[in-house]
Parts: C-alpha cells; structure tokens; sequence
C-alpha cells in the first residue's frame, strides 16, 4: 500500500509539470505557474475536493508551494520545487531502496525520454552493488554481498534443475554426496567421506559423514540420502541421473547401497551434479509445496528471503566442511529487458569500482576465464519443414559469421566448432562461405520456405543477427521468443530450431545431460534412429572404467551430431573481469558463477 502511494503521488507530480511546465521542467530552479481549481480537476480526473487533497499531499512531500486564489476569478499560484530530471531519479531511488527494483525500472521505462535520469539511476544503483561491510552497534561486522540478477531462478528443486543460475544457487543451499574437484580432476568426499564397489560395478555403497546438519536443524542421515534418489527416480527431467539404479538401500544410518541392474563406473561423478543434492526427508515429505517456499539444506547458505524483487542468503553457520566468511548474499533481480549497454554485470560489479577496468593498477586482480560450453542451434528433426535436408542445415552452419555475431552482441568469445572449448579455440579458426551456402541451397532445391527459430526472449540480440544472416542467403527466418518453464518445451517442439546456450558444470556429467535429460532440446529434436544410437553409446559410457575411452565415446556422439549437422555450434564465450584487491577468494567457476563460500573481504573494503 506505501508503495503504491509514493508512485501514486509520483504519477500526479509528473502529470502537473507534463500539463504547467513543459519545456521548464528540468530547470535547476523553482518555477512559478498559475492555475486553477477546476482545471485541477479535469486533470486528476477527480472532485474539487479530492483535487485539494492531492495538492495537500504534493505540499507534504515537499514537492510544491501552493498559495490558492482569494475570490472568484482570481488564480492560485503554484510553485515545482522539484524539477523533472531529480524527481525521477529521487522517485527510482526511493522504490529500489524499498526492494522494488523492477518498479523503479517500470517507471523510469514509461519516460524513457528522460535519458539522463535512466543514466544517473543506473550510476546510483551501481553504487549499491558489490561488496558491504555493515557495521552494528555492540556486534562484529557484517560482510554482505549484493549483486544483480536479469534471469531471476526458475526452481530451487534439484530434480528440475535446467539453467545454469538455478544450479549455482541449489549449489549454495544443498550439498552432495561427493563433488568434482577440477583442479586435480577428481571425484572428492561432500557429505560422504568414502565409498566404494564391488568388481562388477553393480553395487555401491557411500559411507556418510556425522553432524552434518540441514538448516532447520536435523542431522542427516541414510534416510534423507533414499529419500533423495527415490525422489529423482520418479517424474523427474534429471531421472536420467538414476537411471541405471535398481535399489536404495540404508543399511543404518550412515551407510547406503545402490544396485544397479548394469555396471555404472561414472556413478560417482554423476552424483557430483547439482541435481543429485540432497534433501531433507522430514521437511519435503510432509509438504512440498511450502517447503519451496524456504527449502532447508546442508549448503554454506540458508535461504531467508525470495520474493519478485530480490534473494537473500545467510550464512549457515554450521556448515560442516567451515564457515564462509561472508555473513549474507542478496541477488536483486533487475528487469531483464534494460539496454545490454546499460547493465550492471555482476562480474563488473565486484571490482568496487564502475571505473574499472580501464584505471585497474597491476595490484588489482585480472580474472579471465573461457566458459565450458557453447551456444549453439539445435535442428528439430522431429517436424517437417527445410531443416531436414542436411545441405540446408549445413547451408546455415556456413551461413553464419562467428565473429561478426560476437562483435554484434558486445560479448567477449571465440567461434565454436565443438560442445567444450579446445586447445586451439583461441586461434578464432572459422569457416564463414555465404557462396558455398548458396550453391548448398541450390543443389537442395530450397523453394524459400521460412523456418520459425526459437530463442530465449534475453537471447534476441543473437537470434536476430542469426536471422539476417541467413536472411543474405535467401533464408527467411521467423523468430519465436519463449520464455522459462513448459512455454520452453512447447516452443521446442512447434519450431525448426532452438537457439540455446549449454553450460558444462561438470564435464562429462553435462554433456550426458545435454543427451538424456527429458527436457534437452537436443534429444527432443533428435530423430529415434539417432536417439536410439545416441542412447546405445550413453550404456558403453558408463559401462566403461577408463575415462579416456569415455572420452572417445563421447566425442563419438559429438562428431555424429557434428556430420549429421543436427547441432550448429555458435560460440564459446569468455568471462573477464577485475577483483578489487580487498575482496578475496573469487574464482568463476564452470557455472559462470563464483562460490560464495570462497569469497572473503579484507579491512580495506568498505560499505557501497
């Protein structure tokens, strides 16, 4: 209700300097009108004595003198105190620092001629971001990060986890059994200290640790661990994880058994997935729906708050493998169609400093970093149209420059010609032959039907350069903008193609994922034969111990997607960014994120 109230005012002001002062709105001084009542009246489109309440209300906000007329005939003064330009920015300020970015952003967006006042906000909120040091009285100091967010998370539930943010952030609240240690590329201990099986690989057992503890308290045991994989077994779009698991099994409390009905030597490392954490059987068996509300896991961080406009994490305490050094982090979750020019990136953000990068001093710390994945197109395969001919497929793949698609999205990266980043990737090598692509369309026989794409709404930049480029070769390409949830999936079936990004947490997990997962773009565009060959090799995968031979099956499936064209590699991007030298412990790890846990602030850091 306050908030309406403020915008409420707000909308009033604005409307007596649009009818009394336009040209003289942005003047620095006070500007001096002369009204009447009755005109008040129509304006505000209410009585005479509601318009005198308005003006009232407009007095007490210190936003104009009013000195009404003595006798008919004679007009009332009225004076703005506040020119256009500062109202703005004052009322934007105001709402956001009531947790109402998004509404400050609606408004700012409804006078978007004010281009100054839009400018000056985003310099304000800048200011808002980044690291924070708050001081209380009688108590140590807080150390608090907040950053913004343009794709506010679609689940916390592991079992639906689909985007790269959701993952990061089921990684700060949940934990799982064992985790990837990419530094010496090994599965290491999480909530289980050991584990081990038998020489089939059909049997496992994971030995859990003692005093692990779930937020609301309860110490975990074998029961919440059959809980979660039973959980993952049913309806689930990650039950590929599990998929070769044929029992659960806690044989007490600290010890569990998988039976597998064939051998599965990357068991281990699938359960390094964000999808694989853990949740509490007593809490999320008994109401699920609240329970999402404000799920309770064993993560570095509980959640505390998660609205429209903001997330807001708080140390955990007792987190069993130590306490982070940050006492909270809160994610504000701004609206996803401002101007890419006019974004506050988190990775700009934790430099301190909006001036940064161009006055960094070599004490400042350069981070850079080449993402494991790739955007790409995926063909639907599936529906009848032009992409089912392979020249016209490959027509697009030489259709499209790489590089001109990273200069037009301002995006730092280098042209994709595979699922992960190579060793040579850097060298930008790149086959951009619009000729070659016409003499492909030619030789098919293309008759100019127009194929529909489908793109993420906060993907429309390289959708659009897509579409123009295939637009030089003749190809009409409509573009159909989804959003997150089922809407993605339907999309994916009405169109001939999904422009996607893929993000690799873990190396070999993802990419299995990118092939198994129910909701995969990739698989429902697949055609069976290919599915049915894609999923024949998936078996040999897990049925093998040596990485190295699972690396070649892999890259099997990728050449065959590759020779098939069923995919369209696009880009690796690169992350790059500056780490004042205050704040401590900040990797981007393969979600595009940092760890929360790992980041700490040292003395010089200070509020804002």
């Amino acid at each position: 209700m306050e908030v309406c109230m403020v915008v409420l005012t707000a909308e009033r002001y604005l409307a007596l300097l649009n009818h009394y002062a336009e040209g003289i709105g942005d003047s620095a001084e006070p500007r001096e009108v002369e009204v009447a009542l009755e005109d008040l009246t129509k304006l505000f489109h209410c009585t005479e004595r509601n318009a005198k309440l308005v003006i009232r209300k407009l007095q007490e906000e210190g936003l104009i003198d009013w000195s009404p007329g003595r006798g008919r005939g004679h007009r009332s003064r009225l004076v703005f105190r506040v020119n256009r330009e500062n109202f703005l920015i004052d009322l934007a300020q105001r709402l956001a620092e009531k947790g109402e970015y998004r509404l400050a952003f609606e408004f700012l967006h409804q006078h978007e001629g004010d281009i100054h006042a839009r400018e000056r906000f985003i310099q304000w909120l800048n200011d808002q971001f980044g690291a924070e040091r708050q001081l209380a009285a009688g108590q140590s100091c807080r150390d608090i990060f907040r950053l913004p967010v343009y794709k506010a998370p679609f689940t916390l539930d592991p079992a639906k986890l689909i985007y790269d943010l959701d993952s990061h952030l089921v990684r700060q609240i949940f934990d799982r059994l064992v985790q990837y240690d990419q530094t010496i590329g090994q599965v290491t201990g999480m909530i289980a200290h050991h584990w081990d099986h038998d020489e089939t690989g059909t049997v496992w057992t994971f030995h859990l640790r003692k005093g692990v503890r779930f937020h609301h308290g309860k110490e975990l045991t074998a029961e919440d661990v059959v809980f979660t994989f039973s959980r993952l077994r049913e309806v689930s779009t990650n039950r590929w994880l599990v998929s070769s698991i044929d029992q659960i099994e806690a044989l007490d409390t600290r010890t569990v058994l998988f039976r597998l009905h064939q051998p599965n030597w990357l068991l281990p490392r699938l359960f390094c997935s964000s999808c694989a954490s853990i949740l509490p059987a007593d809490l999320l068996g008994k109401d699920e729906t609240a329970f999402w509300q404000f799920p309770s896991g064993t993560g570095p961080f509980r959640l505390t708050h998660w609205s429209l406009n903001r997330m807001e994490l708080e140390v955990h305490a007792g987190y069993f493998l130590g306490r982070p050094y940050l006492d909270g982090v809160t994610l504000v979750f701004l609206p996803d169609d401002i101007p890419n020019s006019s974004k506050l990136r988190w990775e700009q953000l934790i430099v301190n400093d909006s001036r940064v990068p161009t006055k960094a001093g070599d004490d400042w710390n350069r981070i850079q970093t080449l993402r494991r994945g790739c955007s790409l197109i995926s063909w639907n395969r599936n529906r009848l149209g032009p992409q089912q001919s392979l020249a016209f497929r490959q027509a697009i793949n030489l259709a499209i420059d790489r590089p001109g698609l990273i200069q037009a999205t301002g995006k730092s990266g280098y042209p994709a010609r595979s699922f992960q980043p190579t060793e040579d990737t850097m060298l930008g090598v790149h086959r951009h032959d619009p000729a070659a692509a016409r003499q492909l369309l030619e030789a098919h026989g293309y008759n100019g039907v127009p194929i529909r794409l489908a793109a993420h709404h906060l993907d429309r930049e390289e959708a659009e350069w897509i579409q123009a480029q295939c637009e030089t070769i003749g190809i009409p390409v409509e573009i159909v903008k989804y959003e997150k949830g089922d809407m993605a999936r339907t999309a994916a079936l009405e169109a001939d193609a999904v422009l996607l990004c893929l993000v690799f947490a873990e190396d070999e997990v993802c990419e299995l994922e990118s092939f198994l997962q129910e909701d995969s773009y990739i698989r429902l565009h697949m055609p069976p034969e290919l599915s049915r060959w894609v999923f024949s090799m998936v078996d040999e995968v897990f049925a093998s111990r040596s990485p190295e031979k699972r690396r070649v099956l892999l890259q099997q499936i990728e050449y065959r997607l590759q020779d098939e064209a069923q995919v369209t590699f696009l880009v690796h991007s690169m992350l790059n960014t500056y780490v004042h030298p205050s704040i401590r412990g900040v990797a981007i790890n393969n979600l595009g994120w940092m760890d929360f846990k790992d980041i700490w602030l040292t003395s010089a850091s200070s509020a804002g």
